[in-house]
């Protein structure tokens, strides 16, 4: 797709979930030794990734991933054991369509030349997500493998952090995207997923699962009370 580049969300802006009341800007948590809270008036936007087309070709993921779990998310089942809220689970889902989300804000945030997307990488992944996402295929559930996680918070908004590459198991590469309320763990790895993901990332013949992690005894959550004091 060739054409001039328009001025476009990273992370889709459904989920910042600013409404048209709410005064004052958002701000991003950075994981960045010695940065500082950023304002984010209406989240990240970016001119230089995609073209009219390129953005229409987006628009349909984005917006059944912020249907469902943001629009929708009152239709979320809860999962709990011993009343302890475990996660969620979405009994339908259109596999496809989540993940191409997925591997788009992935893509994106590769692309995007905003510093707060510097840590996103994808070396010689790049081509074989861009041409998936041409083609509409999401892959088969080992391929860039995606699980997603929830965050269980009382009185805290959306989340914001630079995304980055962590490895889990013998050293498999994930790439960790906050998305507000969510964060998007995509593999961009040659190798399986490790074992204790299988059963939780997306499949093409299985339930949505949305991991409940709790915000206040996440590593991420001493960054959150600086903002507080902020």
């Amino acid at each position: 797709m060739t054409g001039k580049g328009i001025k476009a969300h990273i992370v889709p802006k459904a989920f910042y979930e600013i409404s048209s009341q709410e005064n004052g800007p958002h701000k991003l948590l950075s994981n960045i030794k010695g940065s500082f809270p950023k304002k984010l008036p209406v989240g990240f936007y970016d001119d230089t990734i995609v073209t009219n087309e390129g953005e229409d070709r987006f628009r349909e993921w984005d917006d059944y991933a912020a249907r469902i779990l943001i629009k929708e998310a009152k239709n979320l089942e809860e999962i709990r054991n011993d009343d302890e809220l475990k996660a969620w689970i979405l009994p339908k889902y259109d596999y496809p369509l989540l993940k191409l989300f997925a591997l788009s804000v992935l893509w994106r945030s590769h692309a995007a030349a905003h510093p707060a997307f510097s840590k996103v990488n994808l070396g010689p992944h790049e081509a074989t997500i861009r041409n998936m996402l041409l083609n509409g295929d999401p892959g088969d559930t080992e391929q860039y493998s995606v699980h997603i996680v929830r965050w269980l918070s009382h009185g805290f908004g959306p989340v914001f952090m630079d995304p980055f590459r962590e490895k889990y198991g013998e050293g498999v590469n994930y790439y960790c995207i906050y998305c507000g309320r969510y964060v998007l763990y995509v593999k961009v790895d040659k190798r399986r997923s490790i074992p204790e993901f299988h059963n939780l990332q997306l499949r093409a013949s299985s339930e949505l699962y949305l991991i409940a992690r709790k915000l206040e005894k996440s590593k991420e959550w001493p960054i959150m009370q600086q903002i507080v004091r902020v």
